[in-house]
């Protein structure tokens, strides 16, 4: 399955943010992407042609990162080329865990015990943390622009809940 995205599509350029195109690229940004492109379906390529941008995988990652440089660079020419039948199908499935955003307050692994000292180091959580919040941003933007729709469409809480084994993770 392949995508094209060119600069013909409905998408236009929106006003700067403020927030810097390597801090928006460079953050860990989940959103349901692939359903906010204009989308051309066609078979496998049997020409060579061109193209800006050149996402390998229709999964959450490739999506995403097509929305944002549709909004940083909307000349560009993106093409999206997927081996499956459907995007978001393997690791982007919901069943393999992608796709998710969280806080990291409850995670065991970004809370690591300090052995010298005890102290729970929490550096990794709030790094996590603050990523989240520029996903919460861009999903905010994303629905202020037009791009996707009811926030309840794409946002699911779940309650949360950390399975541990072994008497020091019990402890915790």
């Amino acid at each position: 399955m392949t995508m094209r995205f060119d600069a013909n599509d409905t998408i236009s350029p929106v006003s700067k943010t403020g927030v810097t195109r390597r801090n928006l690229l460079g953050s860990a940004i989940v959103a349901g992407g692939a359903a906010a492109l204009p989308i051309a379906h066609a078979d496998a390529a049997t020409t060579e042609r061109t193209v800006d941008v050149l996402l390998i995988g229709g999964g959450i990652m490739s999506a995403t990162l097509a929305v944002l440089l549709r909004e940083l660079e909307p000349t560009w020419t993106i093409e999206m080329v997927e081996r499956l039948d459907k995007v978001a199908d393997e690791s982007s499935n919901g069943w393999n865990n992608a796709g998710t955003g969280h806080s990291a307050l409850c995670e065991l692994n970004y809370t690591p015990v300090n052995t010298a000292d005890g102290k729970v180091e929490i550096a990794k959580a709030v790094e996590i943390n603050e990523q989240f919040q520029v996903t919460r941003q861009f999903l905010s933007h994303q629905v202020d622009t037009g791009i996707l729709a009811n926030p309840r469409s794409f946002i699911n809480s779940t309650p949360h809940m950390n399975l541990v084994w072994g008497d020091a993770n019990v402890a915790f």
